[in-house]
């Protein structure tokens, strides 16, 4: 079972925006008084022909009003009900009928309905409801008279004297008009709030698309540091178009670096060329020339045929002079094989002191973001530009619902209503003077004194004793959750126990500790490291524990899934980080099923999955 929608009229402190209220599953928060809220709950799902008795009347209307509500819900068989209810007529319960595409009645008798509210819809025992899935400020320890004080908490009242009489019913007149007058106040109070929530429903869109620009700015201040390295490179894009034509040059350079480096270091394997007088051809050559020179001048001087040798000398000499112009010929080449060496080298400082100056400021901007390539640095300016293309959008359309005249009226409306709020708030302070009760409970009292005035003398009263069967609070939690668990309240407890022990040291801020159940079902908390009856704590002390303990009850009752667990203000006098620690635990005890937890404690609202 899972609650889709509520609607309330004539019920005081049950006002939703609108007449009625959206549910979802997980953990609703929902503005209105707690016990109210879920008394008026309890009454739809456990409907019995006295609920209307026990619910608070809406000040100012007129004698029997009728009070209504309703309740949309979706049962355990998948099919949508809805349940009306006058509770001074009559009830009807209707089925969503799914090929008719419209409700039909399902009965109109409020027993035939509790029974179908029980099965096939799913809802649980009112027990089990209460055991539970509840969690009540009615039912801290601390508001609850403890069993061993029963007899002296309720001592049988001796009748007022005539002076003491008198006094009282000075009192009782004094009281009634400060009532009447602080109950027109709080008729009008209750017009301002219940006009005011309506605003806020109106202003809501507004809420989101603030919340909506907050949240893009935030996202658009995490690129702060993009933003100025974006900055400090003027045009990105060009930036990073030059950066990236000089990458391509470079590249290119290189690659012809490298070959004629290639060539280069080819011809130079074969070394330096050798010098032509340390070569052994030209020495031939030569030797030939001057043997053969020789020859022919002593053959001229004997007047012989050798004179003609000497002619041979010419090609043996010309031999050696090629062989040395050859020499000279692979010299030069050596020679030009070392410029271009230089001419090499001097290219490639060139190119890359080109590069440098052409890539500082795209490398700068990558070594400030700690990133490796220009690609990476393309895509974070791209998500610098699209933060800042939501700022925009966002900015654009809250100023475009700013300037719609319903916007505009309802939020000057909202200023007006907050101040008429806080005077008719002083108002009441003054002239309440603190709590009042209501003006029926005063004359009620002030009838009862009149009849105690006129009656007879009362006869000896009968001594009080508890009522049997009388349980202290944290064992009668046990014994009632034992009752719907089966087994014993020892088994009960120590079931949750270490729950609860983790839940009372986070409400507490490990002040207390952990949680024991002993044989007897009695309750034990670590106090400093030891262990001390839960009985003897103080007062708050005992509906930490309390608290704990439903804590730990309610998310074992919703573990099951769709069921719903009812919370009203039973965490206001904590403090601040344990109300937030406490609705940390009941979204999380949510996930299963569903909490409707009737707030207005914005420590809740804010970890809720849904406000109403």
């Amino acid at each position: 079972m899972i609650l889709l929608e509520f609607a309330a009229q004539g019920v005081r402190g049950v006002a939703p925006a609108g007449g009625r209220a959206t549910l979802r599953p997980g953990y609703n928060v929902v503005s209105a008084d707690g016990a109210a809220l879920r008394r008026l709950l309890e009454a739809l799902l456990h409907p019995d022909p006295r609920d209307g008795e026990a619910l608070p009347r809406a000040p100012g209307g007129p004698a029997g009003a009728a009070v209504r509500a309703g309740l949309t819900l979706v049962g355990d068989d998948r099919v949508t009900y809805r349940l009306v209810r006058d509770f001074t007529a009559g009830a009807q319960l209707h089925r969503f009928d799914a090929e008719r595409r419209a409700f039909s009645l399902v009965s109109q008798d409020l027993a035939e309905i509790a029974a179908a509210l029980r099965a096939p819809i799913g809802v649980p025992p009112r027990a089990r409801q209460g055991a539970l899935l509840t969690i009540a400020a009615a039912d801290l320890p601390s508001r609850r008279p403890s069993v061993a004080g029963a007899a002296a908490a309720i001592p049988q009242r001796a009748p007022l004297s005539p002076e003491q009489a008198r006094r009282r019913r000075e009192q009782l007149e004094g009281e009634r008009v400060r009532a009447r007058a602080s109950e027109k106040v709080q008729q009008e109070l209750d017009g301002l709030q219940a006009r005011a929530t309506e605003l806020e429903v109106a202003l809501r869109d507004g809420a989101r698309l603030r919340e909506a620009l907050a949240a893009a700015g935030r996202a658009r201040d995490e690129l702060a540091p993009v933003a100025a390295a974006r900055d400090a490179l003027g045009d990105a894009d060009a930036a990073l178009t030059a950066y990236e034509k000089a990458a391509a040059r470079r590249a290119d350079a290189a690659a012809r670096v490298q070959a004629e480096r290639a060539g280069i270091e080819e011809a130079e394997a074969s070394g330096a060329p050798l010098p032509f007088w340390r070569a052994p051809p030209f020495w031939a050559g030569a030797g030939a020339g001057a043997l053969l020179a020789a020859a022919g001048v002593a053959g001229a001087a004997a007047a012989t045929g050798m004179r003609y040798l000497a002619l041979l000398d010419i090609p043996a000499f010309g031999w050696a002079a090629w062989v040395a112009l050859r020499w000279v010929s692979a010299q030069e080449a050596w020679e030009r094989i070392a410029r271009r060496r230089r001419v090499v080298d001097d290219w490639q400082a060139k190119v890359e002191a080109q590069f440098e100056r052409d890539g500082a400021a795209v490398r700068g901007a990558l070594a400030a973001l700690g990133l490796a390539r220009p690609t990476e640095l393309r895509e974070v300016l791209g998500k610098l530009a699209e933060a800042e293309a939501a700022v925009t959008g966002a900015r654009t359309r809250l100023e475009a619902w700013e300037a719609t005249p319903g916007a505009r009226g309802a939020a000057a409306e909202k200023a007006r209503l907050d101040e008429q709020q806080a005077a008719l708030e002083a108002r009441l302070a003054s002239e309440a003077g603190g709590f009042v009760r209501d003006v029926r409970s005063i004359e009620a009292e002030l009838q009862r004194l009149e009849a105690e005035a006129t009656a007879p003398a009362p006869a000896a009263p009968a001594p009080v004793v508890a009522a049997p069967g009388a349980a202290e609070p944290l064992r009668e939690l046990l014994q009632r959750a034992a009752a719907e668990l089966g087994g014993s309240a020892a088994a009960a407890g120590r079931g949750v126990a270490e729950k609860a022990g983790q839940v009372l040291a986070g409400l507490t801020s490990q002040r207390l500790g952990g949680v024991q159940v002993d044989d007897r079902g009695g309750l034990h908390v670590l106090v400093a490291g030891r262990p001390a009856a839960a009985i003897s704590l103080p007062p708050a002390d005992r509906d930490l524990v309390f608290l704990a303990m439903k804590l730990a009850f309610l998310e074992q009752g919703l573990a099951g899934g769709r069921r719903v667990g009812l919370v009203d203000d039973a965490f206001q006098g904590l403090s601040d980080g344990a109300r937030r620690f406490a609705a940390r635990l009941l979204k999380q005890a949510a996930r299963a099923g569903q909490v409707v937890h009737a707030t207005a404690d914005l420590a809740f609202r804010e970890a809720a999955d849904h406000g109403a």
